[in-house]
């Protein structure tokens, strides 16, 4: 039985990254491999790493999680799913986890070469600092569009706050997306903790949408 299952959900999750994520994750490993063009990643200090991670990596949360909603706009696609006996939701979980798998290997991934050019910050903060901005970030993104049901303004949440954050400042308190220039790490749990609630609201919200239709 537990065979069976494995195999079932390991077949909707080759689907998925063929249908869903493929694009996504090439467009996100576009913006990573760009980010080094901009911004050189030799011999930074914490403040000038922080900086490339924050304020430019990031947006690969919102590239990978806000649009997962988007195979279902196509109505052959939306078919094929509800004929399923595996319900939306689990292929919904299953696409998130997708993208959050991605999302670390990405981030990990620049911060151990910005580590190999020989830049100076603590790896595991900053591997877990900059993976919790990008998951809020992405969750924002992944709600507002779970709730729109508009991709446009999915992309546009995000994209305000990010845009606040560069004005405000430390007025948003614990939801601060750069702290890691501040050395402290205790909004980067606040935003983790925050993206997870906003992953489950607009999961719920759309499953109770489904059912209502």
């Amino acid at each position: 039985m537990s065979t069976a299952i494995f195999t079932k959900y390991s077949e909707i999750a080759k689907a998925q990254l063929k249908l869903t994520l493929w694009v996504n994750f090439l467009l996100a490993l576009a913006l990573a491999l760009g980010t080094p063009v901009l911004f050189g990643i030799q011999y930074l200090d914490s403040r000038a790493s922080s900086f490339v991670l924050e304020r430019f990596l990031t947006f690969t949360g919102i590239i990978l999680c806000t649009p997962l909603f988007l195979p279902e706009q196509d109505n052959a696609v939306k078919e094929l799913i509800e004929s399923k006996y595996t319900s939306f939701t689990s292929v919904l979980l299953i696409r998130l986890m997708l993208a959050l798998t991605v999302l670390l290997c990405l981030v990990s991934s620049f911060i151990g070469v910005m580590l190999l050019n020989h830049c100076q910050f603590a790896a595991g903060p900053f591997i877990l600092g900059t993976f919790a901005t990008a998951l809020f970030l992405g969750s924002l993104g992944f709600l507002a569009y779970s709730l729109s049901d508009n991709l446009v303004a999915g992309y546009m949440l995000p994209t305000v706050y990010y845009i606040l954050n560069m004005f405000s400042g430390q007025k948003l308190g614990n939801f601060y997306l750069f702290s890691l220039s501040m050395e402290s790490m205790n909004e980067k749990y606040w935003l983790l903790g925050g993206a997870l609630v906003l992953f489950a609201v607009g999961t719920a919200y759309r499953a109770m949408v489904r059912q209502l239709r």
